[in-house]
């Protein structure tokens, strides 16, 4: 059989997880000194990896195939499309310590015995055996088959020793993808909760500084699900594996660690559980010990796909493996006491004024209206009438300090709607101060509409280890707060130049959300609130305008934010899945380090941003990952047996710990999500774009209708008193119905023809009908 000769290390192709029988498998401690941090893996063998010839044994699933050598460590390689997109090889190097000594096994000599390759239907068995310095014989199983979806590779794999090894390096995964085919360059890569790359290098100090930057081996509690992904030019290749303590993810891009040409991917065994590995350390502090006999039984599944992103490799994924049930919740009383507990009995209220967090004196106690609409909802959800009372006279004592124009804009939560004013009136002032805003946010950005970082000055630069000085979250907070500033206005202009805006955000297409946080992390930072902002404003304007575009935008960036999020459990404790990471990096580039550190408020904005797309993307999974992150928020809130901080949300919550960091954030930002799972919308927004009208409510707007010169709708709102309606882009006055009753357009309602807005007052569920 032809062969080339590449430089690679002699390893192979299966799954991370261990049998039962291994789930005993204790730490050992070999005689002499236990640490392995100053050991070193020998110099990689040359490995033969077949050429392309008839006659290899193949597995295929679909468009994805895998093709091994005839001999057990001849290598295999791996394409899709019939094109190669990695290879992989056999496990030849095992390292083990015995008598104090760290010894290594090259099954490459002469110790290989029995070996096999054969083709199994559509499938591929590999056995050999080989023999270590110290007497032990070690066999290793390995069958390729095909997975339950299309273009997946199960990789069943069975290791056992015949006698009692303690384990300094057991490769059970590795995958080159890259080489023999396009090499170190990639479009994107991606380790779940770790690294949001494009074409640059991985464990680089772009987003933090110091020994918390070599993620090649991480702690596996900052995983957030178990996918490693390298994509070029249309195709990427990825692989899943079972997360187990006793096995650990590697990943370099390119590899520096094997010196292969491409980049590498894969798991290791032993473990990697913050303390007993260097940060992005092959070897680890101890060994593991492997009972004689004891099989290791391990599987994994190899990806491909289609794709110029790695988002389609999250979707594949989360197609396999689906997404975990959402934890156990309080039901809604227990929440309406916990979140009521917050607003009115620890200290993030003084007087009329709430602060945003407790934090020291950082955070000065402000006006705030979303505060009193929060507690409204709270008091029509309340059993206890008592509190209710007391939540209802809370809300009209903050109000009272709150200038009329501004009741949307006076707030602390970090999910806002311009709904305070439909509640508590004055909506014609709100919407003449949100046209204010949006002609104001039309000067952010630039001719070529792009929005720039500056540095303050005498601050760092946070654009200095950025390829560029913009980032998709920089400029989509600026387009979204534009879009729903002009969206409430109902000024056709500003909504028009809102809308290209939102057009020039298209430079970010099949990117990377970054840097959304400025304020205190890297630019080229990834962020989750990168993908939020970007959800919420495609969505936005595909409801505006109904570009079909502007939802396949919206649909990519949501993807994008899946990653941030825990869709395994990191530990075995009560909280942590659906916990969200906020950015793969660190403040300042060095503390704190947010890498497996959830901060739960980023979350919820990218969990409210899903809310609002799943009415436009029903089929797509976003209820459910903003379920169980909404969910994962009240398990991480303080209890109410801390009187100071009952009910609020924790900055940043510790996983092993399970302790909760502040400051301590007010219960706006989760209550915003809280509705939404517990009930439903508070507010809601509908374009009728036939007659070009915008409708803006407490509460859902259901059952619309329309024509050129009709509309009609049904609000189901929530508000126990008189409410009101905004309907803007009219341009006359027109013959109004309410619940099947003629009404003028005169008080308590209000038409205001310059502007083309007209505001009705409700009350209770009611029926609007509009002739244009």
């Amino acid at each position: 059989m032809k062969k080339i000769i590449l430089l690679l290390p002699l390893t192979f192709l299966c799954l991370s997880s261990l049998a039962q029988s291994q789930t005993a498998a204790q730490p050992a401690q070999p005689p002499g000194p236990p640490l392995l941090a100053g050991a070193r893996i020998p110099q990689w063998p040359a490995l033969s990896v077949p050429l392309l010839e008839p006659g290899l044994p193949t597995v295929r699933s679909h468009d994805l195939e895998i093709l091994h050598a005839k001999n057990a460590l001849g290598g295999f390689i791996v394409r899709f499309s019939e094109r190669t997109i990695a290879v992989g090889s056999a496990p030849t190097l095992i390292g083990y310590v015995t008598k104090g000594d760290l010894r290594w096994l090259n099954c490459a000599g002469a110790s290989l015995q029995k070996q096999s390759v054969s083709a199994e239907l559509n499938a591929i068995r590999v056995e050999y055996d080989c023999k270590d310095p110290d007497g032990g014989s070690w066999h290793v199983d390995r069958l390729f088959r095909p997975a339950a979806i299309a273009d997946a590779i199960e990789v069943q794999t069975d290791i056992a020793v015949d006698q009692d090894r303690a384990v300094a390096f057991l490769p059970v995964f590795l995958l080159f993808p890259g080489v023999a085919s396009f090499g170190e360059v990639k479009g994107q890569g991606l380790f779940a909760g770790l690294e949001y790359l494009q074409n640059e290098p991985s464990s680089s100090e772009a987003d933090v500084i110091g020994p918390a930057a070599k993620r090649q081996v991480p702690d596996s509690l900052k995983i957030t699900f178990p996918l490693l992904a390298i994509q070029h030019g249309d195709r990427y290749v990825a692989m899943t594996w079972q997360m187990r303590p006793f096995f650990s993810a590697l990943f370099d891009s390119p590899d520096r660690l094997f010196h292969s040409g491409g980049h590498v991917m894969g798991v290791l065994f032993p473990g990697s559980d913050g303390q007993n590995r260097d940060d992005g350390s092959l070897l680890p502090r101890v060994t593991e010990l492997l009972h004689a006999r004891q099989n290791v039984s391990s599987r994994a599944i190899v990806l491909g796909g289609m794709g110029k992103s790695v988002v389609p490799a999250v979707q594949q994924f989360v197609k396999l493996r689906r997404l975990p049930p959402v934890p156990g919740a309080p039901g809604l009383p227990d929440y309406v006491s916990l979140a009521a507990g917050g607003w009115l009995d620890s200290k993030i209220r003084e007087g009329n004024l709430i602060r945003h967090a407790l934090a020291g004196g950082s955070f000065k106690p402000q006006p705030a209206a979303d505060a009193a609409l929060w507690m409204e909802w709270l008091a029509g959800h309340d059993s206890d009438s008592l509190r209710a009372a007391h939540l209802r006279e809370a809300a009209t004592n903050l109000l009272s300090v709150v200038p009329a124009e501004n009741l949307n804009f006076a707030g602390v939560g970090h999910v806002r709607y311009p709904a305070e004013s439909l509640i508590f009136g004055h909506v014609a002032e709100n919407a003449a101060h949100a046209e204010q805003a949006a002609k104001a946010l039309l000067s952010s950005f630039e001719p070529d509409g792009s929005v720039k970082y500056h540095a303050k000055p005498g601050g760092p630069d946070f654009a200095k280890t950025h390829f560029t000085n913009e980032a998709s979250g920089l400029t989509s907070r600026v387009v979204l707060d534009l879009l729903e500033a002009a969206t409430f206005s109902g000024n056709r202009e500003l909504l028009d130049l809102a809308l290209q805006r939102l057009r020039d955000l298209d430079k970010f297409h099949d990117g990377v959300p970054r840097g959304a946080q400025t304020w205190e992390c890297p630019l080229h930072t990834p962020d989750i609130l990168a993908s939020a902002q970007m959800v919420r404003a495609y969505t936005l304007g595909y409801e505006v305008s109904g570009e079909a575009h502007f939802l396949e935008e919206a649909r990519y960036w949501a993807w994008t934010g899946v990653p941030f999020v825990y869709l395994v459990a990191p530990t075995d404790q009560a909280v942590g899945l659906y916990a969200t990471i906020p950015v793969f990096g660190a403040t300042y580039w060095q503390a704190p380090v947010w890498l497996g550190l959830p901060v739960q408020w980023c979350g919820l904005v990218y969990a409210d941003a899903l809310y609002r797309l799943r009415r436009a993307d029903p089929k797509g999974p976003w209820k459910q990952i903003a379920d169980g992150i909404t969910v994962s928020g009240i398990q991480q809130c303080w209890t109410q047996t801390n009187a100071d901080y009952q009910g609020l949300l924790p900055d940043s919550f510790v996983l092993r710990a399970q302790k909760r960091n502040g400051p301590a954030i007010n219960p706006a930002t989760l209550e915003s999500c809280a509705s939404q799972y517990f009930s439903g919308p508070v507010y809601d927004f509908r374009a009728f774009r036939a007659s070009g009208l915008l409708v803006h409510a407490p509460g859902e707007i259901a059952d619309p209708e329309e024509s050129m010169d009709h509309v009609r709708f049904r609000v189901k709102s929530w508000v126990s008193h008189p409410y009101f309606v905004l309907i803007n882009g009219l341009t006359r006055k027109p013959r109004l119905r309410i619940n099947d009753q003629s009404v003028e357009c005169v008080e308590p309602h209000q038409f205001v023809e310059k502007s083309g807005r007209l505001i009705l007052k409700l009350e209770g569920q009611a029926v609007v009908d509009l002739a244009l």
